[in-house]
């Protein structure tokens, strides 16, 4: 177990307690992070239990000030704090030392940021986690980390930088940092680990619950090669607003916020905010101004945001010099337009975006056959792709 994680084993009765007591807050329904914090708001986890349980009324008054706590959601955290003490009670040990130990068989390790030697990632941080769930190797502060994020639908322009970042990165020996998310997250850590580099995926939910289920092989090979984080414990089932909260996290972990491809609004966008927060710096890559999924990612490099052309630049952020063995290619497109008059025609038209083959038809007034010819050139020379019979601009 290395810096910052605590082994079951390897702690101490006092610690087990609070641990104990922490991961039955935590696994309490519809608790988050706000919630958590008004519970140890002033107090520690072992007396948060005692007054939740014994209906204290300054307890309860912090709890119900916040959004969507009522009075039937507290008496069901009461029932299941009573039951946890009734646990307690018949196996003779601390509350919470049956979720610890349910953790614990699945090799899963416990990280409470402000009481470990890891702190200083968490300084001044305004929603630092009480408690995290993890697997795979705790977390180096030694080593540099640099988050990468952008939309789920990305382009083949975005899936080749995120690559690029990733296996660059890795090359480096900087760990990528990112939420496990299909679309760019996915791709560059990924391409980081193989690169046999080091990787932080932090999700939102618990660490048996996997989320999207597309990336259950991507997920393993986290927590096997890397570092796998959550907020809840097992069993806590992927819901809407845990992502926003798993986003902080991102921010919070990374020294410098990468943005591939972003739409104006949506999940990147939350962790720009987050990264912005902490105090961390945000970088964007350059896109198309014709494409939808590069307008936040634009603007954020119009409000004054350091672009990033190649994985020499993220390592200047870090203030690290660049590697020869890492990769440093522009990810921007081929020098040479094509050649032909239908193939430049046909790329203007995938510029706004991925379109089939019947709509370049129509877009475009060519027959069918040399339509394919054209996408064929320009496939072959890297200018356009396809998947699942959609075309796009590759560069």
């Amino acid at each position: 177990m290395t810096a910052g994680a605590i082994s079951v084993e390897a702690s101490t009765a006092e610690e087990l307690a609070e641990l104990g007591a922490l991961a039955v807050l935590c696994s309490l329904p519809h608790m988050g992070p706000a919630r958590l914090r008004a519970l140890l708001s002033g107090r520690d986890a072992l007396e948060a239990v005692d007054h939740l349980r014994a209906g204290r009324a300054a307890t309860l008054a912090g709890l119900r000030s916040c959004h969507g706590v009522d009075e039937p959601l507290i008496a069901t955290w009461r029932r299941q704090i009573a039951a946890a003490f009734e646990r307690a009670a018949i196996d003779g040990h601390p509350v919470g030392t049956d979720l610890l130990a349910a953790h614990a068989r699945e090799g899963i390790w416990l990280w409470a940021p402000a009481r470990t030697d890891a702190s200083e990632i968490w300084e001044s941080d305004p929603e630092p986690p009480a408690l995290l769930f993890g697997q795979g190797a705790a977390i180096d502060p030694e080593v540099r980390r640099v988050g990468v994020v952008g939309t789920r639908r990305c382009t083949a322009y975005g899936r080749t930088v995120a690559q690029q970042l990733g296996s660059g990165l890795a090359a480096a020996g900087v760990a990528v940092v990112s939420g496990l998310a299909t679309g760019i997250d996915g791709i560059a850590q990924r391409s980081a680990l193989d690169a046999d580099g080091p990787v932080i995926g932090i999700v939102g939910s618990g660490l048996d619950q996997v989320y999207p289920t597309a990336n259950r092989t991507l997920w393993a090979d986290v927590a096997r090669h890397g570092t796998l984080l959550s907020e809840y414990p097992l069993g806590r089932r992927a819901a809407p607003w845990q992502f926003p909260a798993r986003n902080r996290i991102v921010a919070a972990l990374c020294e410098v916020l990468v943005v591939v491809e972003s739409a104006s609004a949506g999940g990147s966008m939350y962790t720009v905010d987050a990264a912005a927060e902490r105090n961390r710096p945000v970088m964007a890559v350059p896109g198309p101004i014709t494409s939808a999924v590069s307008a936040g990612t634009n603007r954020l490099l119009a409000e004054g945001c350091a672009p990033v052309c190649d994985v020499a630049d993220v390592l200047a952020a870090l203030g690290e010099p660049p590697r020869s063995d890492a990769a440093s290619g522009s990810p921007g497109l081929p020098t040479a337009a094509p050649a032909e008059e239908l193939d430049r025609r046909i790329l203007d038209e995938l510029s706004a975006g991925p379109r089939t083959l019947d709509e370049l038809a129509l877009q475009t007034g060519t027959g069918l056959g040399e339509l394919a010819s054209s996408l064929g050139r320009l496939q072959l020379s890297g200018w356009a792709s396809e998947t699942g019979g959609w075309w796009e601009t590759a560069r």
